[in-house]
């Protein structure tokens, strides 16, 4: 398996994502055709799935090649102890707690926010990014993992009759989100950190009373997101040397 990934990696990104893709659009028509609450019906087999992924990748070697529960690249005082990262999912707890969940509803939604995070980490930023830095411009790389990332947040309109305006503003936080993974990708390869900050703002925005995206979160996450980044332009040796020149990266 490990050589098929290798000679067909992009390929094998797209799979894990339409995999993944599949799943949650059958388990979000059971839960809209039994009018059960969408984590009751997603939880269990949304884990299942990133187990499933886990060992796959851990028994193939895979795991490693991503920066799945390897090494930094980069020392944590140089990330800033990825303080920056991590503020990003309490943003939402400035609006409160939502007192009224019960423990069944939290653990059901942990449940499903840990494998949505993990899978959606791994598919974007671990294998899709490690498959296009070796044959495309890593500008466009960059530019285009952020955008599916935010585009595939459209389903929201869909799945939980969101309106049109939440839906964009969700897919402009997720951008800037998207970014700021990419950013800590390319200065530290640690894409551990990325898939517990994706669970924990994806939890923590379900807890609070946030309700939609506030352009408020997303001009603060946008300000966090540029400095972090100008920052690690500066003071981190892989960032510098990803976008020292315009080419593909074999050896990223």
């Amino acid at each position: 398996m490990k050589k098929l990934y290798e000679r067909k990696a992009v390929l094998h990104s797209l799979v894990w994502l339409a995999i993944y893709l599949v799943l949650n659009t059958i388990t979000d028509n059971i839960a809209g055709a039994l009018n059960i609450d969408f984590n009751v019906v997603t939880a269990i087999p949304n884990l299942v799935l990133a187990t499933i992924c886990f060992y796959y990748l851990k028994s193939t070697g895979i795991a490693k090649d991503i920066g799945l529960l390897t090494k930094p690249t980069e020392k944590n005082s140089v990330m800033l102890y990825y303080i920056p990262l991590l503020l990003l999912p309490f943003l939402s707890l400035i609006y409160g707690v939502n007192t009224s969940l019960s423990a069944i509803n939290i653990v059901l939604m942990l449940a499903m926010y840990i494998s949505v995070g993990f899978m959606e980490e791994i598919i974007f930023r671990g294998l899709m990014f490690k498959a296009l830095v070796k044959k495309w411009n890593r500008y466009v790389v960059v530019a285009f993992i952020s955008c599916t990332f935010a585009i595939g947040h459209i389903v929201s309109m869909v799945a939980i009759s969101q309106s049109t305006t939440d839906t964009i503003l969700q897919i402009i936080n997720a951008f800037v989100v998207g970014f700021m993974f990419m950013v800590v990708i390319l200065a530290s390869g640690n894409l551990t950190i990325c898939i517990i900050t994706h669970i924990l703002y994806n939890f923590i925005a379900n807890i609070s009373m946030v309700n939609s995206t506030h352009v408020e979160i997303i001009v603060v996450t946008t300000v966090i997101t540029i400095l972090y980044f100008v920052y690690l332009l500066l003071c981190g040796k892989n960032s510098k040397a990803y976008f020292r020149n315009n080419t593909s990266m074999k050896n990223f």
